[in-house]
């Protein structure tokens, strides 16, 4: 009897164990028939993550390029800006030295063009009054008192004068003797006239001097009053550009 209730309570855990075995598999196969159809849903999601993933690491790496590339930009914008900075600073150093340079050339044009007038008017000497005379004896070449007195006043007539005046001074003879006497004579009398200006500081450079003998009487010869005017030297002023004091 009792081994009869064994047997059977042991048939009874066999069954149910067989039961919950089958009831188990059946479980275990309903889950995967009913996983089966989303299953490639889920493979396809984490695909698409994957892929987004992917799109994202690729846009974050244009990103970073791009802020790469665009702090590359701004240093070479920078630079770019510092030497034009640099050359805008030459620019106005150069248009400086440039500005002197017109000024200088100006100021050169202007002196050319004063020298030119003064070059143009070198020539253009004109008598400053009336010459003044000194008479000498016959057959002489010495200055008298009078004679000194009277150049005294010619040499006086250039003052502080630093340029722009030269004297003329010719000399001259009666019609007494040969004419190549007479121009020796008269040459000598302007030399006299001539070493007497140049001991009261007249400059040697600006006399001319020149005999012309018996040429030129202011008066007849024929008679001594006429003789005696006619034994002389002139000495006359002249001033360059009309008159113009030139310094």
């Amino acid at each position: 009897m009792h081994s009869s209730d064994r047997q059977f309570k042991s048939f009874g855990v066999f069954v149910l164990a067989a039961m919950l075995f089958l009831s188990g598999c059946a479980t275990r196969k309903w889950v995967r028939q009913e996983i089966a159809p989303i299953g490639p849903k889920i493979t396809a999601v984490e695909n698409a993550g994957k892929e987004n993933a992917e799109r994202i690491d690729a846009v974050d790496r244009r990103a970073q390029e791009g802020i790469t590339a665009a702090a590359a930009a701004d240093t070479k914008a920078t630079q770019a800006g510092q030497a034009a900075a640099t050359a805008q600073t030459a620019a106005t150093a150069a248009q400086r030295q440039a500005d002197t340079a017109n000024q200088g050339v100006q100021q050169a044009n202007n002196r050319i063009s004063t020298l030119e007038t003064r070059i143009t008017t070198l020539d253009n000497y004109t008598p400053a009054g009336e010459p003044q005379k000194v008479t000498f004896k016959s057959g002489s070449a010495t200055l008298s008192a009078d004679a000194k007195k009277t150049l005294d006043d010619v040499a006086g007539q250039i003052g502080n004068m630093q340029g722009g005046y030269m004297f003329e001074i010719q000399g001259f003879a009666d019609s007494q003797g040969s004419e190549s006497y007479n121009e020796g004579l008269s040459q000598r009398r302007a030399e006299a006239v001539l070493r007497y200006l140049v001991s009261k500081n007249v400059p040697l450079f600006r006399i001319s001097i020149v005999g012309l003998g018996e040429a030129n009487p202011v008066a007849p010869n024929n008679t001594r009053q006429g003789r005696e005017q006619n034994r002389r030297v002139e000495v006359r002023m002249l001033r360059a550009g009309g008159g113009a004091n030139t310094n």
